[in-house]
């Protein structure tokens, strides 16, 4: 496990940052994202506190909304409705916390869904991609369109050729030029 200029695991402040997500405090989120990328300096732990922090704004914002609408209106059934929908919001906000916090652990990427991406491009960067693994192919470049004809399949060229070869001929002599007969035209 790194350490940081503080000797603190590098860690901890992501842990912290979705720690504060599950708790619905973005201002805990806040002050580990402001630790980690102005105390500490660390790339990779303003990025998982990044994505932290974007995951409680957006919970919390939508919970202010959800709250909001609730007491301006007098409707049971949306009312039901978007009660429900908040709590689905903050139930998957807080499995994909832990999940995070798991990954986190292990000093891998938190890599959420939508926020990794943001938070690599908040930092100048693209995430990177998956290579494939040695044995594996990558897919063709081209894949044909339903209603477009197929492209014949490739033939490899040489002795592994699905045709079978011809056996050798004899060769043939020259012939001398053939005398044309008497009752044929001339052209």
């Amino acid at each position: 496990m790194r350490k940081g200029r503080f000797g603190i695991v590098l860690c901890v402040y992501p842990i912290l940052a979705f720690i504060g997500v599950i708790l619905n405090q973005p201002i805990i989120c806040a002050l580990a994202f402001g630790v980690a990328l102005l105390a500490e300096r660390d790339e990779w732990a303003g990025r998982q506190t990044l994505q932290a922090l974007a995951l409680s704004l957006v919970t919390y914002i939508f919970r202010w909304f959800v709250g909001f609408v609730i007491t301006r209106m007098d409707i049971g059934f949306i009312l039901a409705l978007f009660g429900a929908a908040s709590a689905m919001i903050y139930l998957l906000a807080i499995v994909a916390s832990v999940w995070a916090i798991l990954r986190v652990m292990r000093d891998r990427e938190a890599d959420l869904p939508l926020l990794a991406d943001l938070a690599y491009r908040a930092y100048g960067k693209r995430k990177p991609r998956p290579q494939p693994m040695p044995g594996q192919y990558p897919p063709p470049p081209y894949q044909p369109q339903p209603g477009q004809p197929v492209p014949p399949a490739y033939q490899p060229a040489g002795p592994q050729a699905s045709v079978p070869p011809q056996p050798p001929q004899p060769p043939v002599p020259p012939q001398p030029p053939v005398a044309p007969q008497p009752g044929e035209p001339k052209q």
